[in-house]
């Protein structure tokens, strides 16, 4: 191997400590050793090394290397790698992977990066690609992380100049197909989107108020308030709160509010309201008093005594002495049933007992009727044959 020395010595061999072998070589204006022998470095020092100023490493580097005054290791080559190479022994159970920093892609039109290798896993998990804005990624002294800010405020900050957002995203792995959901918020709403491009199935104005929806410990679901006391409570601090349902498609009234208020008695009412600008068509207090602004029209239960079924032909209706004897035994109407004081009323059957027996009371007057009738055809009769015989006296 030979030393070419551009400069004379300028200090002859100083030896300052006999017993370490200690020397110093002072070189005027510095010292370039090569070789045309590849298979060797051309310095392997097996001590210590200090270098005490600024250093470059890379077959780019020239002699008048200028370094700026805080720049003390600089890596210049076509191809930037850093290996960090663990010789741990394999035998035991130390940590022996290996690492790599990389610097740009080798391969033409590649991309310009910076990044660490996991060069044992054959995986590269953390990448900064060239122009990423300033704090991009930032990690506070407190363990807080920020993306787009310096100064995060919480264990993960995500700052934007207009909409910060996020996603989750499923890439997909055999019977999972892709998939991805969004998460984004601005000064006017909080949204979550999905990939189906159905919009944003759940958002939140900025001025929504506190507790506007509430899932609680036990699954109640509070609107209005963070403590719902039921599997679904409406809470409002007026004297009244309400719910809507709307179905756009209808072609006429579109929807329905269903109202709890204090009510004119000041006890509480609930309110059923097409809304269609003519006020409620059902009112109920607390009283249990109910108006309808309609007809009522029940489906059951079904008339059990027959109803109509007295009109017909094989029907063995009682006679009129014998529904009277029935009646007053029991004290009640047969079809209609025991009506007893402050007892609750099936509205609905009662109404079917008493069309039963206003249909036999019909039948009933029809058959008087007829019967007075022929009595009566009778009565005149018997008066002719009276006045004839008091005239042939």
């Amino acid at each position: 191997m030979s030393h070419r020395f551009p400069t004379l010595l300028a200090l002859p061999l100083l030896v300052t400590a006999p017993a370490l072998h200690a020397q110093e070589v002072v070189f005027g204006e510095g010292v370039d050793i090569s070789d045309i022998d590849t298979t060797q470095a051309d310095l392997f020092v097996t001590g210590d090394t200090v270098l005490d100023d600024s250093v470059c490493i890379g077959n780019a580097c020239v002699e008048t290397e200028m370094f700026p005054e805080d720049t003390l290791l600089r890596l210049t080559n076509p191809d930037i790698r850093v290996e960090f190479v663990d010789t741990s022994s394999a035998a035991g159970s130390f940590p022996s992977n290996d690492w790599e920093i990389q610097i740009n892609d080798t391969a033409n039109f590649g991309q310009e990066r910076f990044s660490i290798a996991d060069t044992t896993a054959g995986t590269v998990p953390f990448t900064v690609e060239a122009g990423a804005p300033s704090s991009a990624l930032w990690i506070a002294a407190g363990g807080e992380v920020g993306m787009g800010t310096s100064l995060p405020q919480s264990d993960l900050h995500v700052a934007a100049s207009t909409l910060p957002t996020l996603r989750l995203e499923q890439v997909g792995f055999g019977a999972f197909p892709p998939f991805f959901w969004t998460l984004a918020g601005n000064h006017n709403v909080f949204y979550i989107g999905n990939a189906n491009g159905n919009g944003f199935p759940f958002s939140i104005n900025d001025e929504a108020p506190n507790a506007s929806l509430a899932l609680a410990a036990d699954g109640n679901v509070g609107l209005g308030t963070d403590s719902p006391g039921a599997p679904l409570e409406i809470s409002d601090d007026e004297t009244f709160s309400y719910f809507r349902i709307t179905a756009t498609g209808a072609p006429v009234n579109q929807s329905v509010d269903i109202t709890f208020t204090q009510g004119p008695l000041g006890t509480g009412e609930m309110r059923y309201n097409i809304v269609d600008g003519d006020g409620p068509e059902m009112r109920l207090n607390a009283d249990g008093d109910m108006v309808l602004d309609g007809t009522l029209t029940t489906g059951g239960p079904s008339c059990s005594v027959g109803c109509d079924a007295v009109f017909d032909a094989d029907f063995e209706r009682l006679s009129v002495t014998d529904h009277a004897a029935l009646m007053w035994e029991n004290g009640h109407l047969p079809a209609v049933g025991p009506t007893l004081p402050n007892a609750p009323m099936n509205v609905s059957e009662k109404m079917g007992g008493i069309l039963n027996e206003l249909e036999h009371a019909h039948i009933y007057i029809e058959d008087l009727n007829a019967r007075l009738a022929a009595q009566e055809a009778l009565n005149a009769r018997l008066i002719d044959r009276l006045d004839a015989l008091e005239a042939a006296d």
